[in-house]
């Protein structure tokens, strides 16, 4: 289990490097993800349904919804370098099944569509993180490591 949670954060840790924006090869100008506003976002993510809230430059702030089992969840997005703005670190909690406590972290990476390389319309996100969930009656809380793809839009 120690060697899954190490792969996975040095997984975690690799995909940060990833840099943010790319460059066109037809004009030489560079795309990078801007959906200022509130937003909408669906996905096979802890939490599947929710409320985007970015701030002016188009980076996450925090994103709040429904998790499995009718559960609410709180997500909160860490500001990160210029060169780094796709890469949002995060840190995650709220409840499963209405009553039981999760909490955990990770990062996601904004992906632009090749019809809206701005992404001004909506953009899909990858990432990953790892969690932990209560068990059904006691304090300990089990590791489970979740890799996630949503859709953002207006």
């Amino acid at each position: 289990m120690r060697k899954m949670l190490f792969t996975g954060a040095i997984a975690l840790i690799a995909i940060s490097a990833i840099p943010a924006s790319g460059y066109s090869a037809e004009n030489g100008t560079q795309t990078t993800i801007n959906l200022p506003g509130n937003q909408w976002r669906v996905g096979l993510d802890t939490i599947f349904a929710g409320r985007l809230e970015r701030d002016s430059n188009g980076a996450p702030k925090y994103l709040y919804g429904l998790t499995a089992g009718l559960g609410v969840g709180f997500r909160y997005y860490f500001t990160v370098n210029d060169e780094l703005q796709a890469v949002h670190p995060y840190l995650e909690g709220g409840t499963t099944t209405i009553i039981y406590p999760y909490f955990g972290g990770g990062i996601e990476y904004d992906l632009p569509n090749g019809d809206d390389p701005a992404g001004e319309n909506g953009a899909f996100s990858v990432g990953g993180g790892v969690y932990f969930f209560s068990k059904f009656f006691g304090a300990d809380f089990i590791p489970f490591p979740v890799i996630t793809v949503s859709y953002s839009f207006k």
